[in-house]
């Protein structure tokens, strides 16, 4: 047993511990008492921070999902849209090597079990990822601008390309060339 950590112990500290656990053991094995452990504090201190299990899992499960979705925004402003989805593809499918199984875990038990709090963050997520790819398409100056209409909507396509990133990755798919290749043939000139 490791020794009673005196020193105050923060949150980030704290939810550092836990992307540590469910990157070595799974989501499944975060509870107080590991958690409490793994940061050398009393157990009774886990609860300034969290009132609960529920609490501090969910707030692990936002952790991951940021550490994973992070994507580098300067990107946008300055690739082709193309080279953004492929940034986007390789930054997320490294990152899930240090969460092994969590996104599909986590993303089929948020979908069958309809948790809204976890929806919520897995959204919030997404739409940052959607976010960021929009910008990446608007500022990409070879991006036909005739290539979207009232049945083809932008936001329409952005949806379909982040599926498309989505499923690959879902697939362990070691690169999204194929999709690359319908976003080329989509938006740019022939």
């Amino acid at each position: 047993m490791s020794p009673i950590n005196t020193v105050v112990t923060s949150k980030q500290e704290i939810l550092k511990a836990c992307r540590e656990i469910v990157s070595e053991q799974g989501l499944q094995a975060v509870n107080m008492r590991a958690v409490a452990r793994r940061c050398g504090v009393a157990l009774g201190s886990l609860y300034n921070y969290f009132p609960g299990k529920d609490a501090l899992v969910l707030e692990t499960i936002e952790s991951v999902w940021q550490d994973i979705f992070h994507t580098d925004r300067p990107c946008a402003a300055a690739c082709s849209f193309p080279d953004a989805v492929g940034r986007l593809f390789e930054r997320v499918r490294s990152s899930m090597d240090a969460y092994p199984n969590f996104f599909t875990a986590h993303s089929l038990s948020v979908a069958s079990s309809g948790k809204s709090q976890g929806r919520a963050m897995m959204d919030a997520c997404l739409g940052h990822m959607k976010s960021g790819l929009a910008e990446a398409l608007r500022n990409d100056p070879a991006v036909r601008r005739d290539c979207f209409s009232g049945a083809f909507c932008e936001a329409d396509f952005l949806d379909f390309v982040l599926s498309g990133v989505l499923v690959g990755l879902l697939q362990q798919k070691q690169d999204c060339g194929v999709l690359l290749e319908v976003v080329r043939r989509t938006v740019y000139p022939a």
